[in-house]
């Protein structure tokens, strides 16, 4: 999968960095280090850290599902995320359970496949960076988006 990073980063306005276990669902991520499963670490420069949009994040399941938007085409990115906003109040909202999301939408989106869909431990990510994306870039151009509903961007249970 060739990475998109040079034309996503176009895109961040601001990056922070955060502790992993303070990480919501609905926001853009850099993930700097990573522990995986089998003991590696993965180190990466900003040139070629994932940048992953996540759909749920739980402290007490140690688990974060997400789309790794830095292996998707910025067109296809525009289309799915299209699928979550709201044009009357003009952001991206994540309405009802995690499982209602993904079974509803990502599910049936073909560009979401194992290769984008991936599942982290929580406890796994190293150093990892809040992105502020201007997300009015990353969807259809037909839309005027002003940014992620706050009441969608929580931890689940």
């Amino acid at each position: 999968m060739p990475a998109y990073n040079p034309i996503y980063r176009r895109y961040i306005n601001d990056k922070n960095i955060v502790m992993a276990n303070k990480m919501t669902r609905a926001n853009f991520y850099l993930i700097k280090e990573y522990e995986y499963v089998d003991g590696t670490k993965g180190r990466y420069s900003d040139a070629n850290a994932p940048i992953i949009f996540t759909l749920f994040v739980s402290r007490a399941k140690d688990i974060v599902h997400a789309v790794k938007v830095s292996d998707i085409r910025p067109d296809l990115i525009r289309r799915f995320l299209g699928k979550f906003v709201n044009e009357e109040n003009e952001e991206i909202e994540f309405e009802g359970s995690s499982r209602k999301l993904y079974e509803s939408i990502v599910k049936k989106v073909p560009i979401i496949n194992k290769n984008a869909y991936r599942t982290y431990k929580l406890s796994g990510f190293g150093r990892v960076l809040e992105l502020n994306m201007d997300v009015n870039e990353l969807t259809p151009k037909r839309l005027n988006v002003d940014g992620i509903s706050s009441k969608s961007q929580k931890q689940n249970k």
